[in-house]
């Protein structure tokens, strides 16, 4: 818990804002329902909006609680009073034209599992 506090004391001192267009999500997943196996899987079709600013850090569409966690890394946390919890990371590489996304699930049954998803900057928001 120590290391946590202290991790988000020096999350200011890295940083600024930047915002990028990102889509052809594809990778794997694995969930409950299907005894945690791999699956091939992908949000090719949507694009998502990353933008980079501090603890003002977002993705759209998403309504999770982000902060900025490293030059080009985000992460997304949505916890419920009764136990069910989301956390995703998405971490930008803008001189490969890349994002990686992770997502992991607990407490929502079936749906409990985890996503790792390679996908491409788009461009720039404007």
């Amino acid at each position: 818990m120590g290391l946590a506090i202290l991790f988000f004391f020096f999350v200011p001192t890295i940083a600024f804002s930047d915002c990028y267009v990102v889509g052809d999500l594809k990778g794997f997943s694995t969930r409950e329902a299907y005894e945690y196996e791999f699956s091939d899987d992908g949000v090719s079709s949507r694009k998502f909006v990353v933008e980079i600013d501090g603890r003002g850090s977002s993705i759209t569409p998403n309504n999770m609680s982000c902060t900025q966690t490293g030059k080009y890394t985000v992460l997304c946390v949505d916890a419920e009073d009764k136990g069910a919890s989301t956390i995703e990371t998405w971490a930008v590489y803008p001189e490969k034209g890349k994002v990686i996304y992770t997502k992991s699930m607990n407490g929502l049954g079936p749906f409990n599992g985890a996503n790792l998803f390679v996908g491409n900057i788009k461009g720039k928001c404007d």
